[in-house]
């Protein structure tokens, strides 16, 4: 993806299913709109969407580079008070 995210999609829901959505994505860690996009693409990843993939790998492999560049810091850290 390149840039930010200025797309806005909207739809309506019932009360019912706003709160166990919201319900849901708070029990994740996650924002409503960041759980319900990672819920359809992981459902057209499912069905062999390549740009889906395309998409969410390009995510995952950022999250795993800022994980990566979180644990190295911890263990700098911690080798440098030793």
């Amino acid at each position: 993806m390149t840039g930010g995210r200025t797309e806005l999609m909207q739809f309506k829901v019932t009360p019912e299913e706003k709160r166990i959505i919201e319900k849901r994505a708070k029990k994740e860690g996650a924002t409503t709109s960041n759980y319900i996009r990672g819920c359809v693409l992981m459902e057209m990843v499912l069905d062999g969407d390549f740009e889906a993939m395309k998409v969410v790998g390009t995510e995952v492999g950022r999250k795993v580079w800022q994980g990566l560049r979180k644990r190295a810091d911890q263990l700098e850290v911690l080798g440098a008070s030793n």
